[in-house]
């Protein structure tokens, strides 16, 4: 019988990641630049991006007027991040000067949209590489956290989007979001994975508790990353200490583990990968919850986080069932190699396929 989880397991394992790096990922410096004929809009982004109230101006981001030429960039030093505004789609000359300079120095640039009537749609109107385009009617705080937020950190490399979130609260929303969407994810992926291989007795690798510290690991490491992108302080182990406590010594990790054991392959694929994404998808919320408003979380609202998530854990764990169906079966040798091998690997395969729950 398989024991729950033990969370000094878990320490083990998580000792084998690099967590002072993602520290220092996360309190590195960065440079926004911010480019905009009306200087006074510009500096309204800026601060906007800096704090919710739209208070000071932080210190790493920069406001410019177009033209933007190569001499100016280079005197500007470093830039991880560029943001335009315009006024419609069809730039002005200025605006698409700098552009063109800004995506030639291979900076990510978003560009934003400001003059739109009310009836035009808003939203993300497109992404491409390390570009993006966004449209708002508005450019107030909400336009700023719900589109400009999540297509900036779209366009950023993933190793700045902690140091943005640390240093500019209005981003962090949208990061937690996209961290927490993420890991859930990922753990969906494995759970899958794994799940394929415990129906097929030829393989016969069962659910154990190392699948699980693996799942609890990737908890440990997206709750970690959002207490540092909130501002905690701390030491990594102590960060983590908290973060455990936090969702009551183990509490969800240890019902998750108790749900996962025994599902396959009894109960079949999607349960499991249902309760693989739900479980990461409240332990993220409940992290948010603590590390932004300093609240503790009972048992019973991690229930009810895992609850709410379970619904959409089945819709994640059936596109993935979907999307392996259209995967398509390999082709068997028809001839080369020793006949005891041709023999062999055609009813090998004939058995998995004929296994898979689709």
């Amino acid at each position: 019988m398989t024991r729950a989880l033990q969370l000094g397991a878990v320490w083990r394992v998580l000792r084998q990641t690099n967590l002072d790096a993602i520290k220092r990922e996360a309190e590195q410096a960065f440079r926004l630049l911010i480019v905009g004929t009306d200087v006074a809009e510009a500096e309204r982004v800026a601060r906007l991006l800096s704090a919710a109230d739209g208070g000071e101006v932080h210190g790493w981001l920069s406001v410019r007027q177009p033209p933007l030429n190569t001499a100016q960039l280079r005197d500007l030093g470093q830039v991880d991040a560029a943001i335009i505004l315009g006024p419609s789609a069809n730039l002005p000359e200025p605006l698409h000067a700098s552009r063109k300079v800004l995506t030639a120095a291979r900076i990510p640039v978003l560009t934003i949209i400001t003059d739109l009537p009310a009836n035009q749609q808003t939203g993300t109107v497109g992404q491409r590489g390390g570009s993006a385009r966004v449209t708002v009617v508005s450019l107030d705080a909400d336009a700023v956290a719900k589109r400009v937020a999540p297509a900036l950190l779209g366009i950023v490399p993933p190793g700045l989007r902690l140091a943005l979130g640390r240093q500019l609260p209005p981003l962090r929303p949208a990061l937690f979001e996209q961290l927490i969407e993420e890991t859930a994810r990922a753990n969906a992926s494995y759970s899958f994975s794994t799940g394929i291989a415990e129906i097929i007795p030829v393989l016969d690798i069962p659910l154990n508790v190392g699948d699980l510290i693996i799942l609890t690991k990737n908890q440990l490491i997206m709750g970690y990353k959002i207490a540092l992108a909130a501002g905690k302080e701390g030491e990594p182990r102590q960060l983590i200490g908290e973060i455990v406590g936090v969702l009551g010594g183990g509490f969800l990790f240890r019902q998750v583990a108790r749900q996962l054991v025994g599902l396959i392959p009894v109960a079949g694929i999607v349960p499991k990968v249902a309760v693989a994404y739900a479980g990461t998808l409240a332990i993220g919320r409940a992290v948010v919850l603590w590390a932004t408003e300093g609240q503790n979380v009972s048992p019973e609202t991690l229930r009810q986080f895992y609850g709410e998530a379970l619904e959409r854990g089945r819709r994640v764990a059936e596109a993935l069932v979907t999307s392996a169906k259209r995967v398509r079966r390999p082709r068997l040798p028809t001839s080369g190699g020793s006949r005891e091998a041709s023999e062999e690997r055609p009813g090998l395969w004939q058995r998995v396929w004929r296994r898979l729950p689709f």
